[in-house]
């Protein structure tokens, strides 16, 4: 008797221990990842009166949705973001980030997303700059950190690049004329013409160059196959044109996971 009872009490103490873990599988399942988005990239990722907004934002949505992947958003600056991701301190974002050699050494990257490529902008009423070629002793702005920084300090002959933590303020610098030109993301550059620099810059030249946007991750990561996949769903199901044509007024040249 004693015997059966120990059996019973061992039977019932394993059937305790696998529910256990299973909840626990369970509620790894569920976590709730933290995204990291920018908080002044219009009109990809803004904050605005404490709501979250854009392109990025309604895209990463729809791909969760579709990844069926639990999160919340953790809006920050530019400058922060490569650094949270290394640190854990979100665990993906969605940023406006250029797949480049460098990061990709550092980080792992979703299938891009996203085509674009830089400007040039200028003062409404400078005949002087008409090109990247007519920089030379010129002061450039853009956002530190940014790939528009590291192009812009290749341009031969600049007179100084200078950072800025947010590419607002490299806006406004260049509206009072205390930098000669900015160079930055063409619809981030499309999207202050026709608004806060309505009528105080112009774009000039032709697009420098051709960037790809991904979603950056830790190397590894278990969610990049899931979130691929569901990139790819919106690329497939027609979300993502309509979400193109809501921030941008056009259709994409080209579809994700195409």
């Amino acid at each position: 008797m004693k015997d059966g009872m120990r059996s019973n009490r061992w039977g019932i103490g394993a059937l305790i221990f696998l529910f256990a873990a299973l909840a626990t599988a369970a509620c790894g399942e569920e976590k709730t990842l933290k995204v990291g988005i920018e908080n002044n990239f219009r009109p990809f990722t803004y904050t605005e009166s404490g709501e979250n907004k854009g392109f990025e934002v309604e895209l990463w949505s729809a791909v969760a949705d579709k990844a069926n992947i639990k999160y919340e958003l953790v809006p920050m600056e530019h400058s922060e973001i490569n650094q949270a991701v290394k640190s854990g301190k979100v665990d993906l974002a969605i940023a406006g980030m250029t797949v480049n050699k460098a990061r990709k050494d550092n980080f792992a990257f979703s299938d891009p997303y996203f085509q674009t490529g830089l400007v040039l902008l200028t003062a409404a009423d400078n005949d002087e700059i008409k090109s990247k070629d007519d920089l030379a002793q010129k002061l450039v702005g853009t956002e530190a950190g940014s790939t528009a920084y590291i192009y812009a300090s290749s341009i031969k002959d600049v007179k100084e690049v200078r950072g800025y933590s947010d590419i607002s303020e490299a806006y406004d610098k260049l509206s009072n004329k205390t930098l000669d030109a900015v160079i930055f993301d063409e619809r981030n550059a499309h999207d202050y013409l026709q608004n806060d620099g309505k009528g105080k810059v112009k774009m000039v030249g032709e697009v420098l160059n051709q960037e790809s946007y991904a979603i950056i991750m830790k190397k590894k990561s278990k969610y990049l196959g899931r979130i691929n996949n569901g990139i790819e769903a919106v690329g497939k199901n027609g979300t993502y044109e309509t979400l193109y044509a809501k921030w941008f007024g056009s259709k994409p040249k080209k579809l994700p996971g195409g």
